[in-house]
């Protein structure tokens, strides 16, 4: 498998709880994330998951997110391959670090971790170890920066943050890149951000 099959293969595995269960493709990612996210909305405990789990696009969530994944995961700072935040929930794609190639994917949701679900990358050690990044890498401010400047960036009126996304811009390039999706009633597009949290690209 190379590296570009493993990328597609490891963002088909995200799961935002157990929302994002069953994607096999980025698109369906932003649409489940984006239901998700209505249905919290919808059922009015939008702002009971956010006082829980802190919100999870201002640094002070993303902090005490990591300090909680870390905690299970076993390693501080995380090395994982993917990172993907929607409303009341982050997860993290993270290697083991006693066991260097398994890869195992951990969410935070309303405060707590829940239990590992191993990921299959195919056995492809070489392009895991290609698309492996710290999550230091992309300091929090920075992210809760991108957040902030990508609802305006994407200059949809009402739209709103749905889904962040940060892995490695395989196979395009190496590049630490943030996806960040935004929503509004009648549009939606994709928003990306370097690991400073500056805007790089709409689409």
């Amino acid at each position: 498998m190379n590296p570009t099959r493993l990328g597609i293969a490891l963002t088909a595995a995200v799961l935002a709880a157990t929302a994002l269960s069953g994607c096999t493709k980025v698109s369906e990612i932003r649409d489940v994330a984006s239901n998700a996210a209505e249905q919290v909305v919808a059922s009015g405990t939008e702002q009971l998951v956010n006082t829980v789990s802190g919100d999870l696009f201002t640094a002070e969530g993303i902090d005490a997110a990591y300090s909680a994944l870390s905690a299970e995961v076993g390693a501080t700072p995380m090395q994982v391959v993917e990172v993907t935040i929607v409303a009341g929930s982050l997860t993290v794609q993270a290697i083991d670090p006693s066991a260097p190639t398994e890869l195992n994917q951990w969410s935070y949701t309303a405060g707590a971790v829940g239990p590992l679900r191993p990921v299959d990358y195919g056995d492809d050690v070489e392009a895991l170890n290609e698309n492996l990044f710290s999550v230091d890498e992309v300091a929090t401010n920075a992210i809760a920066a991108a957040a902030d400047g990508a609802v305006a960036a994407s200059a949809i009126e009402g739209g709103e943050v749905q889904s962040l996304i940060i892995k490695r811009n395989m196979p395009f390039d190496t590049s630490v890149t943030m996806f960040i999706n935004v929503e509004g009633e009648r549009s939606s597009k994709q928003v990306r951000a370097d690991v400073s949290g500056q805007i790089t690209d709409v689409v």
